[in-house]
């Protein structure tokens, strides 16, 4: 049944259909970036003590692979609920459930029990691994094939906005006297307005309400990359999507290091410039959004993780231009102020940027592609790739933390794999079958529920 024509004359933003579920999204993605961006900047700040840790610094790739390790874990479980269940008591189930937690790490930061605050990053990502698949399988459901890129790119601009403002209200907060308290604040409003955004999602009927759940995970996982590998044309975007996550996990998780030893910066920058990152990834996403809906957007996306992976290595030239000295720390204003600053700036919101445009349209291609009958579960196999990519991601930081090598290099390293991933991607558009790369999109709707 098609929403009612007074509904479908606001912007798809503003209708019901998308609306509930972006906010739900945005805030949800606020309230995990802000407890994970308090832990990141606060150990090595020194003001969240670790005791498990013997260096401190080490806490910081470990701590990175929390939430991505959760979602290994209950992925296999997560995408059969989504399949099996109807979609809006999903969305509340979930969000309720993030509530809860988040009253937890909020009481955890305002009596600094940091182990409590770290297990909770954890339980967050267990969280998260049953929210996404109900979100993402849901988007066709809610959404017309030829409106897809632009729901993500809208999905994705309100992700990546709400990771910047998470990284410096968590980043920022933390440092600051009763900074704790407040996050705890932060951290329990933001899950309460995601909470009220579900209530308004439209219901959509489950995709395979006779569907018996296993608990097996090992099974699972297998069954859900089957699904996946049957599924004409899902695998390369799928893992296309999955190396977006590594390099940028990896470079968000290096940041606080890049920031210390690269830049010589104070810990408010360290903050800034993973919310330089989270900026340019918006930007990128909404212009995604802008792409021609009878285009699939796959060229777009090509080029621009090629001239992404540019930027980034010219990000470790730019550097020495802007950077302070151990014992004159370079700030916030003084970034900004010299012309290597606004450069270094420049090259790290543009690669940012360039990413966003990236990801797009392979999240699109995967949902127009996925049966539905499965799609839920692919959309959480989507989710274990993702998790798994990241996880590598933020532990390939250690190659920093224990050799003492130049932070410089995660930049080097992102942008020759990127360059790498251009050449496959122009190479399999010169070798895929026509039809498969489905470069143009029919224009063909599909029902929207109410």
């Amino acid at each position: 049944m098609r929403a009612p024509d007074r509904a479908a004359k606001l912007p798809l933003f503003f209708q019901r259909r998308f609306l509930p579920m972006w906010t739900a999204l945005s805030f949800g993605t606020f309230a995990d970036n802000t407890l994970r961006q308090a832990l990141l900047i606060g150990i090595p700040a020194g003001v969240i003590p670790v005791p498990l840790f013997s260096r401190p610094d080490d806490s910081v790739p470990v701590i990175g692979t929390l939430l991505p390790a959760a979602i290994l874990i209950f992925s296999s479980v997560s995408g059969q609920l989504a399949d099996k269940y109807e979609t809006s008591m999903m969305f509340r189930r979930t969000k309720a459930m993030e509530l809860i937690l988040m009253l937890v790490a909020g009481a955890a930061f305002a009596f600094g029990w940091g182990g409590l605050a770290i297990a909770m990053l954890f339980a967050m990502g267990a969280q998260s691994a049953f929210f996404s698949p109900v979100r993402v399988s849901a988007m066709p459901k809610y959404l017309a094939a030829n409106e897809l890129v632009r729901g993500n790119g809208l999905c994705n601009a309100g992700l990546f906005s709400f990771i910047l403002i998470g990284y410096l209200v968590g980043g920022t907060l933390i440092v600051l006297p009763g900074g704790g308290t407040m996050v705890a604040a932060v951290l329990v409003t933001a899950s309460t307005v995601g909470l009220v955004a579900a209530l308004f999602a439209p219901q959509a009927e489950a995709n395979a309400p006779d569907l018996k759940l296993s608990f097996n995970g090992f099974h699972q996982t297998l069954m859900m990359f089957r699904h996946v590998f049957a599924a004409r044309g899902v695998a390369p975007p799928l893992f296309g999507s999955a190396l977006f996550y590594f390099l940028s996990t990896a470079l968000t998780v290096a940041i606080p290091l890049y920031g210390r030893d690269a830049l010589y910066a104070t810990p408010i920058v360290w903050a800034a410039l993973n919310g330089f990152f989270a900026i340019g990834a918006g930007l990128g996403a909404v212009g995604a959004a802008s792409l021609s809906k009878k285009s699939s957007g796959l060229g777009a996306s090509t080029a621009a993780i090629g001239f992404a992976g540019l930027t980034s290595i010219a990000i470790y030239f730019l550097t020495p231009l802007a950077a302070g000295t151990p014992e004159a720390p370079l700030t916030l204003g003084a970034l900004f102020s010299s012309a290597g600053g606004r450069f270094l700036i420049g090259a790290l919101i543009l690669n940012a940027a360039l990413s966003g445009v990236y990801i797009s349209p392979l999240q699109a291609a995967m949902q127009r592609r996925a049966p539905r009958e499965t799609r839920a579960r692919i959309m959480a196999a989507g989710a274990f790739a993702y998790a798994a990519f990241a996880i590598p991601g933020s532990l390939s930081v250690l190659a920093i933390t224990r050799t003492g090598a130049d932070p410089r290099l995660a930049f080097v390293a992102a942008g020759v794999v990127m360059l790498l991933v251009a050449g496959v991607m122009i190479y399999r558009r010169k070798i895929l079958a026509p039809g498969l790369y489905d470069e143009m999109l029919t224009g063909k709707t599909q029902p929207v529920p109410h």
